[in-house]
């Protein structure tokens, strides 16, 4: 994902990478800086998203793509479409022009009754997630 640094908040605990807020296309979030490097706010870097926790809630939805968070360590609202569903529990969803793999609970012990399943290729869906890690990358 094409991204342009817009902020930093330090590390919370010692050794803690910092929190970068970023804007894209998709929208502006904040995420913890994975690089070895820090970038300079104003800086445009193409970064992979990870996220690191695996995904017990989300919902069919309608709407633009969007990667969204407000402040340093809150949730980090993902929406996009459904791209390829492996057989493992990952499952790539579309943001725009990129793809970030999601990695879903089991659906058998899903706390939303009405999902005995994961999303299906096409189906638009939104998560939330407790955060997300940015690696930055050249192309």
């Amino acid at each position: 994902m094409h991204i342009e640094i817009r902020d930093f908040s330090p590390g919370g605990q010692s050794g803690d990478r910092p929190m970068v807020a970023f804007s894209s296309a998709c929208g502006r979030a904040w995420a913890q800086w994975r690089g070895s490097e820090m970038p300079r706010v104003g800086a445009a870097v193409d970064v992979e998203i990870e996220i690191p926790d695996e995904i017990a809630q989300w919902a069919i939805v309608d709407g633009p793509a969007v990667v969204a968070s407000d402040t340093p360590g809150s949730p980090v609202r993902i929406r996009g479409a459904v791209a390829a569903v492996g057989e493992d529990a990952v499952t790539a969803v579309r943001i725009g022009a990129d793809i970030v793999l999601v990695e879903f609970t089991d659906p058998l012990n899903s706390m939303q009754p009405d999902q005995a399943h994961r999303p299906g290729v096409g189906d638009f869906i939104e998560i939330t997630t407790p955060r997300i890690e940015i690696y930055p990358y050249s192309v």
